[in-house]
């Protein structure tokens, strides 16, 4: 039996990571806002209940940016209500959908809202946390940066930004460690270790988390817009099969919805490839792989078999995969079982070249990734008997 020890704003911080790492401009946008957020809050006397709704409504309040381009759009002073608001609403519908984040939505939705009468101090808060983020360069000493950022904040109180959020920030401004928290990414390590942030997730909370990345990561290519579900799909059809006992099954479940989430931090023309990547593309693709390891494991102790069942699903049995390069004593057979899950979904499925491949060319890829001794023979044989049922789906 696994114990998982994953802390609920940990794994949020680190998973928000993936998206930020598109563009190096960005990174740790999200965690920034979010200890930003904090500390106003802290000013304002919320309490434990707010903070830990503040806290995750900032880890998440950028989760609908679809592209670098959109992001990059957002970082203006004051971008258009009507485009900030696209990323609002699809951030809103996906947290929507996920129970443990339903109650944040609303938060999300209104996070770039001007001032007005009927704002809710946590969206105001956001909403203020992002724009100094955005202020404050990181090529340039923080302290140097106070007084110009504490001017436009004042000049725009009561106009975009919320006047009690406003002073909080004021009075949060002169303490010069808020600043180098910030500069030195002190930050990250204060959200994990808050006591009264600290939310341990079930596994049932981790299931719902990894379905949301699963969407949010299929989303960005219309051409696999179901990747992580069909993988997902066709992993619990074949553990069934194994005889893999549910407890195990449902964590496989996991590694399945999580197995692509480095693909966002992927360039989108890369990902949006409308053919076949050639040698350069594919050495910027191979990197996914390698955020999926390092992403997953810092959910939380414990979660070590899922981090590797995920990311060696483009590893090979044979050393030619990648980015470990690992063999076959070095691969569970949870992980080769993905590995397989992954391969074929992806040749079933249509892309913009080809359309999704018919039983019998799917089973010459199968049988011949077997023969060069890429893929397990015995998941193989598992695989194309069982794959009636996979395609019936597709």
């Amino acid at each position: 039996m696994f114990e998982i020890q994953a802390d609920l704003v940990g794994t949020i911080a680190g998973l928000s990571t993936a998206s930020d790492m598109n563009d190096l401009r960005f990174l740790h946008h999200a965690e920034r806002v979010a200890y930003i957020s904090l500390r106003i809050g802290e000013v304002l006397d919320f309490h434990t209940d707010q903070k830990k709704e503040l806290v995750l409504s900032a880890l998440l309040h950028d989760i609908g940016v679809a592209t670098t381009g959109e992001r990059l759009k957002l970082a203006d002073l004051a971008p258009e209500q009507e485009f900030a608001s696209l990323h609002c609403k699809r951030g809103y519908e996906l947290l929507k959908a996920t129970p443990i984040f339903a109650p944040l939505a609303q938060n999300v939705l209104e996070h770039h809202n001007y001032y007005n009468d009927g704002l809710r101090l946590i969206p105001a808060i956001i909403h203020l946390a992002d724009r100094v983020e955005h202020l404050l360069k990181k090529d340039i000493y923080c302290l140097w940066q106070i007084e110009p950022i504490t001017n436009y904040v004042q000049k725009e109180k009561g106009r975009l930004f919320h006047p009690q959020v406003v002073q909080a920030f004021l009075e949060l401004a002169p303490i010069p460690s808020f600043w180098l928290d910030l500069e030195n990414e002190t930050y990250r390590s204060i959200l994990r270790s808050k006591d009264e942030l600290a939310h341990t997730l079930t596994l049932d909370q981790l299931e719902e988390i990894a379905w949301m990345y699963a969407i949010l990561v299929d989303s960005r290519c219309p051409f696999t817009a179901v990747h992580s579900s069909g993988v997902t799909r066709i992993v619990e059809l074949l553990s069934r099969n194994l005889g893999i006992n549910s407890s195990k099954n449902r964590l496989l479940k996991v590694a399945a919805l999580l197995h692509d989430i480095g693909k966002l931090a992927v360039p989108e023309a890369i990902i949006q490839h409308p053919g076949k990547l050639n040698d350069r593309q594919m050495a910027l693709m191979k990197q996914h792989t390698y955020h999926t390891y390092y992403l997953i494991g810092s959910i939380g102790q414990g979660i070590e078999p899922v981090q590797r069942w995920a990311a060696y699903h483009h590893e090979r049995l044979d050393g030619s995969g990648y980015p470990f390069a690992l063999k076959a004593h070095e691969l569970e057979l949870e992980a080769r079982l993905i590995a397989i899950a992954d391969v074929t979904q992806a040749i079933t499925e249509d892309r913009p070249y080809r359309k999704g491949l018919p039983k019998p060319a799917v089973e010459k890829i199968l049988f011949s990734e077997t023969k060069e001794g890429r893929l397990d023979p015995d998941l193989v044989s598992i695989t194309i008997d069982s794959l009636n049922e996979i395609m019936y789906f597709q």
